[in-house]
């Protein structure tokens, strides 16, 4: 026996567990055959707990699963969720209610130590492998010792300000809800609370005294007074509310869990927890070994990338038969079943049966969820990128794998901008993203690493890479004017697109005005969604490398035609951009004004990070007021999930797409000299043309239009701060007159007890911080005349 470590508690000593790690390497050491019990069935148990049930078993502590109930049942029905849904139902069941019932602090710190305990129960789900385990089995003790662990690590904190600890607490074998009246009823304003407190609010804080009834949340809010800066009502319903959580897990049980706390503490329930499962983890391995050396013997043949020789198939195909056999006489409810759909799919795939290969990997995809962390993360990355080879790729399975990739961060998933009304089924994996991952199959799965004489799946999304375009390959079409160029040379990006849209990129004045003439639609899109009118503004962008002409007539003439909204909201693929975003970004209001008349919506996001025109308009006012500010936030934002987005998008294929595999280029890069004196020159000319081309005037009167169109000056970004808007950014930048005109506004005024967090630290931060933080005297000034 070898001990395996788990390094879950970085503020105190490592927590291991121990197993046989000689049966056990990076593959599972249980297999199974085709399970027809499986196939019949509806439902698939998990060992591991969900993190959505996870989530609802807290919010039921809390008592805010009422605040969305059919939402957080309906997602614990199946295995798999969406991120952003996951992160919602933690705002709606944590956040938003413990704002309302205590105050935003609490509220972030809750949801802060819960996201710590989730990240240490994936960290355990992928150390801790339950292959071959009983799923109810692990469930019992997972529900027995995690939770127990995890109601202690949300309440110790506040426990610290109590002056008691979880096993001091255990000890007393009593509820907590007294402990933390007592811990509040000498304070002073409890006190006069308590005097002029009526009949029933005594009672009723009697009746909690003597640890008889479990509040509910509502009652511990409508106790005294709402939280506000200076008074302690914050501090006396975060106790009460933790009381709540403590005695409603540990009402129960019987007192059974409490008695883990008092035998073992936290972190001794965690060990326990870890040496139970091994233990279970032991038997499987007794149960399955006669599957070992077949399983080991497959992994070894399968080895991504390692060159087959002339027998292996025929050798691998024995295994599989073999292990199949011996895996349905051993295995009747699905322990080990993943394993052997993932193997089969490795044997399809290096045998060019890619569609079979699919087939595979969508059963093992299926069953190693919640069972065994590594190789679900393997078998995701594995049957995506052979997905995204194929010539008709299943989105739909696609965009499973991506979730679930997402959720154990082996990937990113999108902004929201793209998730939105002008579309009417979003794909969150778009054909550039499939291009992508069809070219990373080369690197994964090689032409070496095929049985011999197979046939190895040709690309068919080779249009990815550079876009290079030869301006004499196509030629002007009056006879046909809505006719398509396929724009770019061959091994690299090629675009299908409108005449008008390509001699508009051109910026061919004569061309475009033939066309027009001609009869050409301004309201076609090329297949990366680029429209004539995002060319012709784009003309005019000042913050481009290398600068277009800079010149207005194409824009001009285009705009004169009538355009349908869903064009001027459309986003170009990749890069996310808009006409109203790029209009931003030429400092010229009398085009901004003219795209807002054209009817693009105010407020559509554009750009990878899904920025609102006037959070740009803001923006670009820096480059001219504290120009050196935005080279220090890219410098600290660099490998931030924001610009790894941004440079996927803008790498052209020349980029790894592989997360890991993208941060390693990206630092390789930062390290070479030639590279940093490329950058710098480029980042030396953009800024420049800026200076040069526009002033901060300028876009303040951009951002003055954009508002007085009603633009949403508290709409969140998640930035270097989450949840930081156009009206926090004016603050920092102390822009005195945008934040009056914004004070103006009849559409929305600034929420001026907003507040946005610290990614870093975590640290809420508010207005007034803000203003202290950046010396925004002249905001300080508007803002205390506007409240005078």
């Amino acid at each position: 026996m070898q001990e395996a470590w788990i390094s879950l508690f970085p503020w105190r000593e490592k927590v291991h567990c121990t197993w046989d790690t000689k049966r056990q390497t990076c593959i599972s050491k249980f297999q199974k055959g085709y399970s027809k019990s499986f196939m019949n069935s509806d439902v698939y148990t998990t060992p591991y707990f969900t993190l959505q049930h996870l989530l609802r078993d807290i919010a039921k502590c809390l008592g805010t699963k009422n605040w969305a109930g059919k939402k957080i049942d309906d997602a614990c029905k199946k295995v798999e969720i969406n991120p952003h849904q996951l992160a919602s139902l933690k705002s709606e069941l944590i956040h938003a209610p413990l704002s309302k019932y205590v105050n935003v602090y609490f509220a972030d710190h809750v949801l802060r130590e819960y996201e710590r305990v989730e990240s240490m129960y994936m960290a355990l789900i992928e150390g801790m492998p339950l292959d071959g385990v009983q799923a109810s089995k692990a469930r019992e003790i997972i529900s027995k010792y995690f939770m127990t662990f995890a109601i202690a690590e949300l309440c110790r904190d506040m426990l610290d300000g109590m002056r008691l600890t979880p096993s001091c607490v255990a000890e007393r074998r009593q509820p907590l809800m007294p402990l933390a009246i007592a811990s509040i009823s000498d304070g002073a304003e409890w006190q006069k609370f308590y005097q002029d407190a009526t009949p029933v609010q005594k009672e009723r804080i009697r009746v909690w005294s003597l640890g008889r009834d479990i509040p509910d949340p509502d009652s511990i809010a409508s106790m005294g007074e709402p939280w506000e800066e200076g008074n302690s009502w914050g501090t006396y319903k975060a106790r009460l509310i933790t009381a709540r959580i403590w005695d409603y897990y540990f009402s129960q049980n019987d007192g059974v869990h409490l008695d883990l706390l008092t035998e073992f503490s936290p972190e001794g329930c965690w060990n326990e927890m870890v040496r139970s499962l091994g233990a279970l983890l032991t038997e499987g391995t007794e149960h399955y070994c006669s599957t070992t050396n077949l399983a080991l013997g497959l992994f070894d043949l399968l080895r991504l990338r390692k060159p087959k020789q002339a027998n292996d198939k025929e050798h691998c195909l024995e295994l599989l038969t073999q292990l199949d056999a011996e895996q349905q006489r051993l295995d009747k409810d699905n322990e080990t079943t993943y394993y052997y759909h993932w193997m089969k799919a490795r044997y399809h795939l290096h045998a060019g049966e890619l569609l079979l290969a699919i087939s595979c990997y969508k059963l093992a995809f299926e069953l190693v969820l919640y069972r065994q962390g590594e190789n679900a993360g393997k078998i995701i990355t594995e049957a995506i990128t052979a997905s995204c080879r194929c010539a008709k790729p299943d989105k739909k399975f696609i965009n499973r794998l991506r979730r679930m990739a997402v959720l154990f961060k082996l990937d990113l998933l999108p902004p929201e901008h793209s998730n939105d009304a002008f579309k009417a089924k979003v794909q969150e994996i778009e054909q550039w993203e499939i291009a992508a991952f069809s070219q990373y199959f080369n690197a994964m799965f090689p032409n070496e690493s095929f049985f011999p004489n197979s046939v190895y799946p040709a690309d068919p999304h080779e249009n990815n890479g550079i876009w290079m375009v030869d301006e004499t390959a196509h030629v002007l079409d009056l006879t046909r004017p809505n006719k398509s160029f396929s724009v770019g040379m061959v091994g690299g990006l090629v675009k299908k697109m409108p005449q008008l849209v390509y001699f508009s990129m051109q910026d061919d004045f004569d061309a475009v005005a033939r066309l027009l003439e001609a009869g050409a639609d301004v309201n076609k899109l090329s297949s990366s969604n680029e429209s004539a009118i995002l060319m012709a503004v784009q003309a005019m962008q000042i913050n481009l490398a290398p600068l277009n002409s800079l010149d207005d007539r194409l824009f001009k003439l285009i705009c004169e035609k009538t355009h349908r909204k869903s064009i001027l909201d459309s986003l170009s693929s990749k890069q996310k951009l808009s006409p109203l975003g790029c209009a931003v970004q030429t400092g010229r209001v009398d085009i901004v004004k003219k795209v807002l008349e054209m009817g693009a919506t105010t407020d559509r996001r554009h750009d990878t990070i899904g920025e609102t025109p006037l959070f740009t308009a803001i923006g670009m006012i820096a480059h001219h007021t504290r120009p050196k500010l935005n080279e220090m936030h890219w410098d600290a934002m660099k490998f931030s999930d924001m610009n790894l987005q941004s440079v996927r998008a803008h790498s052209a294929g020349l980029m790894p797409f592989e997360l890991d595999q993208l941060k390693k280029v990206m630092m390789d890069q930062m390290n070479d000299p030639s590279f940093r004196l490329g950058l710098d020159a480029t980042k030396n000319y953009v800024r420049e043309n800026i200076a040069r081309y526009s002033t901060a005037d300028g876009f303040r009167e951009i951002a003055k239009l954009l508002i007085e169109h009603g633009a949403d000056v508290n709409a969140k970004h998640d930035t270097a701060m989450h949840g930081y808007t156009p009206f926090m950014l004016a603050v920092e930048l102390d822009e005195g007159k945008l934040v009056e005109a914004m004070l103006k506004s009849q559409r929305h005024k600034p929420n001026l007890s907003d507040t946005c967090v610290e990614t870093q630290r975590g640290q809420r931060i508010n207005i007034s911080q803000l203003i202290i933080n950046w010396s925004s005297y002249k905001v300080h000034s508007v803002l205390a005349e506007y409240e005078q």
